[in-house]
């Protein structure tokens, strides 16, 4: 065993089977979705405890989802506050409502709660359930010895240098990753020309309690996000001219800033706390696997913070990579998994940049003064719950394009890679789930199927997102499909209909 890394703090292991850098959501996320499946896990960080400045705040539904199946969500949302809708008012009167209320899920909404919040709710529940968190630790350099199927990972803190022998490594650092610097991984894209300004405190006028709003000005766009306690956060971007870069925002620069916008006292704050501003950064690593080593969270992907996305993608991250590291760590799968974990997480941070992409809607809100043009941009509004919830997330096929179309609940099937929206009876397992309309006698187990998978029935509403000829779908532990199984009488012809037999032995091959 490692010394202590500073007096108090929990040894870091001589081997651990995953080694996790970063005590984000996203690091912390996942060590939690591999205790949940037994696996040795150990998070570091550089930092000595929760970064408790103002940051992400939404946690939408498809991540409510995987808190619920951790028994995290009750916990979170009582530190939080939920959100029904998300409204956009324009300075010429307009108001266009993006309403949550219809989602497919046991939780139709999104809570704010602070991202240190959440960050915490995490590091307890690891802790509880044997998961290693070390803080004062930083990851210095990692080599790959391919004779005993491991990584020799080099880390330092207070105590010194540290060594440590793990099976896989994870990036999780955030958008200054030095793990995915080590990787020499390019992390190409842009940087807005403006600031994001950003405070908290209680507000002259209360807003909506069940809303969180944008305002929209001739020149800019300001969120209000109602928190507990009765303070909301006011936050949007401002010219990177008008603030130096790290300078300290005064409560008179802050306010100067939202009056521009000519909402009044809509939008002001009796006092300000926490002001803050950073750069805003779309960017998405060129891979996000090396050998052994994979990337999760801020470190593969940035995305502008429109519609609330980033925390809940890192997220997602943890869901895909921890099912696939636990079948490899237990000797149950090869290389691909990993290599599938890259490019599925790719092509969906992708689609998360094209719909967080607002820049455009905004500007038609501004222009939308006629009745025609304010239904155009409200239809244009009607599918952001389906996208911003990523309850919804299709992956492409391996030899599809470079991202699958953003999801529309009135055209969603059920096809491989879908997510599965709603309840599972165990999403840390395989799961083949029959069509209702499928008496449980006439039910055929196809061959190939993972050991240990469960059985179940779809419901009425997901039965009908089933392709044609479809009367099972398998589905693994991240809710996604991974083989769609043909009615017996029925031959599985043309593309709408997997064979069950071919795909499921891909699947885990």
């Amino acid at each position: 065993m490692n010394r202590h890394t500073a007096a108090g703090a929990p040894p870091v292991p001589d081997t651990t089977d995953v080694l996790i850098v970063g005590a984000g959501p996203t690091g912390l996320m996942l060590g939690c979705e591999l205790r949940a499946r037994g696996i040795e896990c150990t998070v570091v960080d550089a930092a000595p405890g929760i970064d408790r400045r103002t940051r992400a705040v939404m946690v939408h539904a498809a991540s409510l989802e995987a808190l619920e199946a951790l028994g995290l969500r009750r916990e979170t949302e009582r530190r939080g506050l939920r959100q029904q809708r998300i409204s956009f008012h324009v300075h010429h009167g307009a108001v266009h409502t993006v309403e949550f209320a219809g989602l497919d899920t046991p939780y139709p909404y999104y809570v704010n709660v602070p991202q240190p919040e959440v960050e915490e709710v995490l590091a307890e529940a690891l802790a509880e359930r044997g998961g290693r968190l070390v803080r004062g630790v930083r990851y210095d350099s990692h080599h790959e010895d391919p004779a005993v199927d491991s990584l020799r990972v080099e880390l330092s803190g207070p105590a010194g240098e540290l060594t440590v022998r793990a099976r896989y490594l994870v990036g999780a650092d955030g958008a200054s990753s030095t793990v995915r610097e080590r990787l020499g991984v390019g992390f190409p894209g842009v940087t807005y020309p403006m600031s994001y300004l950003l405070a908290e405190g209680e507000p002259l006028r209360r807003p909506d309690p069940d809303a969180s709003s944008m305002y929209i000005g001739p020149g800019g766009a300001v969120s209000l996000l109602p928190l507990p306690g009765g303070v909301v956060r006011v936050a949007g971007p401002v010219s990177a001219d008008s603030l130096d870069r790290g300078a300290a925002v005064s409560d008179a620069a802050f306010r100067s800033a939202v009056d521009q916008l000519g909402f009044g006292s809509v939008l002001r704050l009796r006092s300000v706390g926490r002001p803050a501003h950073y750069q805003v950064h779309e960017r998405l690593a060129e891979r996000f696997r090396s050998g052994r080593v994979v990337l999760a969270g801020d470190a593969a992907h940035l995305n502008s913070p429109a519609g609330g996305q980033a925390m809940n993608t890192g997220f997602a991250d943890a869901a895909a990579l921890a099912w696939r590291l636990a079948r490899l760590v237990r000797g149950q799968g090869d290389d691909g998994l990993l290599g599938d974990y890259a490019r599925e997480r790719r092509r969906a941070a992708a689609d998360v940049a094209r719909a967080t992409g607002v820049l455009d809607l905004l500007q038609a809100m501004r222009d939308a003064v006629s009745d025609d043009s304010r239904r155009a941009v409200q239809e244009s509004l009607d599918g952001c719950p389906e996208v911003w919830s990523q309850l919804y997330t299709t992956y492409a096929a391996p030899d599809g394009g470079s991202t699958a179309p953003l999801p529309r609940r009135e055209t969603y099937r059920l096809d491989v890679g879908a997510r599965l929206p709603g309840h599972l009876p165990a999403p840390d397992r395989f799961t083949l789930l029959h069509h209702p309309g499928i008496p449980p006698r006439s039910r055929q187990r196809p061959p190939h199927l993972p050991d240990g998978t469960l059985h179940g029935v779809l419901t009425t509403r997901q039965a009908a997102w089933l392709p044609a000829g479809a009367a099972a779908l398998l589905i693994r532990p991240d809710r996604h499909v991974a083989a769609v199984v043909p009615a017996q009488e029925q031959p599985a012809q043309g593309p709408e209909v997997q064979p069950a037999a071919h795909r499921i032995r891909e699947v885990l091959a």
